[in-house]
């Protein structure tokens, strides 16, 4: 049994069979080729129309359509070819294998003419898709042919067969990509596409039966032959048949698309759409008749169109005559300014704009209506808003700079009404020289297609001196020409008074604050940004080369005991909307270190404030604190800074425990030296004895001298008695070093006593008392130093 479900090619085995010879139908084969061409250009007429499409749903459809179109005229092609090959025996098909052959060809041409599948795929792709698509179709379909005999293909012709159908389609593709992206739709152009994309598909067909051979089998049995010329008819007409049924669709469709989005448009467009017969009948309304008209759109169909346009316009009646008579003068396509009649009788400005459609002779017509009422409001508004602004505002016509229009603002600056300033030009209202700049400047302007800028230039007005701020521009029309100057020009002689006064007053300012050392700042808490005077700069040893402008530089600058306490109060200040003042150190570049007082207030976002130096002030006030704390002569603390230092000590050992002792000291037999070698020479011992007492105490003891010769030490944190002994016996060691002089050695000695608080008492009265009244007692009883000189 033969298996006529594969192919099948040519080998020794079957050379030695006899082949079966077989015969063409010459029309057949004619009408074979002609299908091919006709399905191959009505499929690419389909896929011009995919192309236009901006419809994907659309698209997709006729996709379809074209695809399956141009696969089952393939099928038929491959189907009348077979039909025209004649064999001596019986052939009959494989109904099944036939509708599949079909498959492959429907398939290949979707991939081919889908513009969003075939769009991003090559030339070479789409030829080889489509190529093997007819070869598939070919090869399936012959499989359908179940005969007496054995078929079988030569290898390189039928290899040569789909190659052929790749090659042309490619040619045949690429020729209606050319006429797609060119957008070219020459008759032609498409027969030619099609005459090339059926040629690949005929001769692929017809080198794929060449390249088959039938030879004889056991079961061959020769007939006479049959005819299939009324099959291939049948099939060509239900193919011509189904080509005037796809377009008529297609064009039905797109009508309809047409149609819907024609009506879409007109529905959605403002303006007042209208056609009307060669006699004024009107046909169609738009929506929009209604808010403009007062009319249902219904309601205006079979009535004249001079229900919305009156008879007095004259403009229509040109339109409206003989209907024999040619119409070649009528203007359409041209607007025109006419009056509109609404249903409540009231009349409104519109422009009509009207188009034939059709033969002039004897066509209808489409007209648009555009409501201007909106419009001369809108002029009207406009013109009231120019008159009244405060700035002033001149037109000039461009070709002779003469006055046009003039706001009411010019009309006070030039003292004249505008009846008077229109007609007129510069040289009749202002002084040459005046005029001849103005006139310069205005030619410049209208030369240009930039705004003229001119600050604060002066002019004279009736012998008043004004400063104008000035833009001038020019007005063009739609063709780019300058048909009008407008100037718009805002007096600001006040303001320049003003400014002058202002920086005369800012002269004076700085001049006093120059005077005064005082800095002027500015600060911006939102931004950081930083404005300093000159004087700042000097403050702060900061060149203005080197300033930066911001927070930072200043804050920079602070000195580090300092810092933490001003910046939160600026924070406070800013958080309550306060002043800020403060006191203050920098650190210069120097090193050195400067007292600032700063004074500010906020203005919005903004503080500004002065600083100036008080560097001598806070001097002068450490030295008097100094001064009052200290004994002149010796520079010990003096009896105010021993009870303010020991009240301290006394709280601490409240809180903390301990003991404090106080060492009440008293030099013996110093009178003599005075009465001897004078007060400098006495001053000198006191001097260097207080010298030695600072030297022997410790750094948190307090040294004072409370008399003529008396010093009082005040020893902290005492734990035992052993303590003050030990400090008793340095510093008496200290004092009885004989002392160098001009008029010798010196040898001084000194009587003490202690007391211990809050042993001995509870005041610092009392521990000085406790302590003087054991001095004494030690002074008369056995004094420990005797003084004696040496020349």
């Amino acid at each position: 049994m033969i298996d006529h479900l594969k192919l099948h090619f040519i080998s020794p085995s079957l050379t030695s069979s006899q082949t079966i010879p077989a015969q063409y139908d010459s029309l057949l084969v004619c009408l074979s080729v002609l299908t091919a061409v006709f399905t191959s250009y009505i499929s690419f007429l389909l896929s011009a129309k995919i192309k236009s499409s901006q419809l994907r749903n659309e698209s997709l459809v006729w996709t379809l359509l074209a695809s399956c179109f141009l696969g089952i005229g393939i099928w038929g092609m491959h189907f009348v070819g077979m039909l025209a090959y004649k064999l001596p025996i019986a052939v009959e098909y494989n109904i099944t294998v036939t509708l599949i052959s079909i498959l492959p060809s429907v398939f290949a041409s979707y991939i081919v003419l889908s513009p969003t599948i075939g769009r991003g795929k090559g030339l070479v792709f789409r030829s080889v898709l489509m190529g093997a698509g007819i070869g598939c179709m070919h090869f399936i379909g012959m499989m359908a042919m179940m005969m007496p005999a054995h078929m079988a293909y030569e290898p390189w012709l039928f290899s040569l067969s789909i190659l052929v159908a790749i090659v042309l389609s490619g040619i045949a593709l690429w020729i209606n990509d050319f006429r797609n992206e060119r957008e070219v739709n020459q008759t032609r152009i498409n027969i030619l596409v099609a005459v090339i994309m059926g040629s690949a598909i005929s001769s692929m067909h017809y080198i794929g039966m060449i390249s088959m051979t039938v030879f004889e089998t056991d079961y061959t049995i020769y007939t006479s032959g049959h005819d299939n010329a009324a099959l291939a008819k049948l099939i060509i007409s239900v193919l011509l048949a189904l080509s005037l049924f796809v377009l008529g669709i297609v064009e039905l469709r797109a009508r309809s698309l047409l149609s819907a989005k024609l009506e879409a448009v007109l529905n959605t467009v403002q303006d007042v759409v209208i056609s009307f017969n060669n006699v004024g009948v009107i046909e169609f309304a738009n929506p929009a008749v209604l808010p403009v008209f007062g009319y249902e759109p219904t309601h205006l169909i079979g009535k004249h169109i001079h229900t919305l346009i009156p008879k007095q316009s004259s403009q229509l009646d040109e339109i409206f005559c003989d209907p024999q008579q040619k119409k070649e003068n009528v203007s359409t396509n041209k607007s025109r300014l006419l009056k509109g009649l609404r249903k409540d009788k009231c009349y409104f400005p519109i422009t009509l704009t009207i188009s034939s459609i059709g033969k002039k002779e004897a066509g209808s017509y489409v007209a648009t209506i555009k409501d201007l009422s909106d419009i001369q409001n809108q002029e009207a508004f406009t013109q009231t808003i120019f008159d009244n602004l405060p700035i002033m505002l001149f037109v000039k016509e461009a070709e002779h700079l003469t006055f046009s229009h003039v706001n009411k603002a010019g009309e006070q600056l030039l003292g004249k009404t505008k009846e008077q300033l229109i007609g007129l030009n510069d040289f009749d209202i202002f002084s040459d020289e005046d005029a001849v700049n103005f006139i310069q400047t205005d030619r410049d302007v209208l030369k240009s297609n930039e705004t003229l800028f001119v600050t604060e230039k002066p002019m004279t007005i009736n012998g008043r001196t004004h400063y104008l701020r000035t833009r001038k521009l020019a007005i063009r029309d739609a063709q780019g020409k300058a048909r009008y100057l407008l100037d718009v020009s805002e007096d600001v002689t006040e303001l320049k008074q003003a400014k002058t006064d202002l920086e005369n007053l800012h002269q004076r300012m700085s001049m006093a604050a120059d005077a005064a050392h005082i800095g002027i700042w500015e600060w911006n808490f939102e931004t950081n940004e930083l404005i300093w005077d000159d004087w700042m700069h000097t403050l702060f040893e900061i060149p203005k080369t080197s300033f930066k402008g911001n927070y930072s530089t200043w804050a920079s600058t602070l000195h580090p005991d300092d810092y933490e306490d001003v910046t939160n109060k600026l924070k406070l200040s800013i958080l309550n909307n306060e002043e800020f003042h403060a006191e203050f150190r920098i650190v210069l570049s120097s090193g050195r270190t400067r007292y600032i007082n700063a004074d500010g207030r906020i203005y919005g976002k903004r503080m500004i404030g002065v600083n100036f130096d008080i560097t001598k002030r806070v001097l002068a006030e450490q030295q008097i604190r100094m001064l009052a704390q200290t004994d002149h002569l010796t520079g010990l603390a003096n009896r105010s800074a021993l009870s303010k230092f020991i009240n301290h000590e006394f709280d601490r050992v409240e809180r903390t425990g301990g003991k404090v002792g106080c060492l009440y000291f008293d030099l013996d037999k110093f009178k003599p030296i005075n009465d001897t070698h004078g007060h400098l020479v006495g001053d000198f011992v006191l001097v260097e004895i207080a010298k030695r007492l600072l030297e022997t105490a410790r750094k948190t003891d307090c040294v004072a001298r409370i008399g003529g010769d008396e010093f009082v030490i005040v020893i902290t944190d005492i734990e035992n008695q052993n303590q003050i002994e030990r400090a008793l016996t340095r510093f008496i060691n200290s004092i009885s070093t004989p002392i160098a002089s001009e008029v010798g050695y010196l040898n001084v000695g000194a009587s003490v006593g202690y007391a211990l608080y809050p042993d001995d008492a509870k005041s610092l009265d009392d521990l000085l008392n406790k302590a003087d009244e054991r001095m004494y007692k030690q002074k008369h009883n056995s004094p420990m130093t005797v003084i004696s000189m040496q020349p």
